[in-house]
């Protein structure tokens, strides 16, 4: 893997692993300003970390030293380079294939995940937001697809920046506590540990003494829970 976070190429790899023998391989990969992580199948976890860590060291021993009239400006300074390692952390879209570096892939590639994103769903479901160009396919029944050399899968992200843990804070269910109707925690006792489900209440007062209008539900996210 090869990420740039503003400065120089970053390569991060797994030496031992062979991925061209026509078998299906599981690639896990995570990054974090210039820190990655990279795993491929069951082969020990390889980190990436940058150099700096003896510095920071060095830098709070020199820290007591600095004059209390001077530690403000340090600090803004220590936030600042602390804010250009995460600027880099949010994309506008992302590429698969790699065509347009000029190294492309062929192959099937199915399961991918972009921070809680199903790539591969999106684009079998036709998503504005997910564009296919060259030779692409969808093959059997799940989201899978076989990429050839002249393929590229562009996925604009501008609009569907999100989480897995963002999407589970965003479900929200509109009850009334006199006379509700079964909701979405009702119906999923059974998996109560796995969803984070807000209520969205009367906003008159905290009790809830008036009954709350209907919502309609066109606006509320919904889960779809697999066994």
């Amino acid at each position: 893997v090869i990420f740039n976070v503003g400065t120089d190429d970053i390569t991060i790899d797994e030496p031992n692993a062979i991925v061209s023998d026509g078998k299906y391989h599981v690639v896990r990969f995570t990054r974090s300003g210039g820190n990655a992580t990279l795993q491929v199948d069951s082969w020990p976890v390889n980190e990436r970390y940058p150099a700096g860590n003896f510095d920071n060291e060095r830098l709070a021993i020199a820290r007591q030293r600095i004059p209390y009239r001077l530690g403000r400006v340090v600090d803004e300074w220590l936030l600042d380079k602390g804010r250009q390692l995460t600027i880099f952390n949010s994309q506008a879209a992302i590429k698969i294939g790699g065509r347009d570096q000029g190294r492309p892939f062929q192959g099937q590639v199915s399961g991918l995940y972009y921070n809680g994103l199903k790539v591969l769903a999106l684009a079998a479901e036709s998503d504005p937001n997910v564009r296919t160009e060259g030779h692409l396919r969808l093959v059997g029944e799940g989201p899978s697809v076989l990429l050839s050399a002249e393929t590229t899968a562009t996925t604009l992200l501008a609009d569907m920046a999100t989480t897995i843990m963002e999407t589970t804070t965003t479900m929200a269910t509109t009850t009334t506590r006199r006379g509700r109707s079964p909701t979405l925690r009702d119906s999923t006792t059974q998996n109560t540990d796995d969803l984070l489900v807000a209520s969205a209440e009367c906003p008159s007062d905290d009790e809830d003494l008036e009954e709350c209008e209907p919502s309609t539900g066109g606006e509320l996210i919904l889960p779809i829970i697999t066994e």
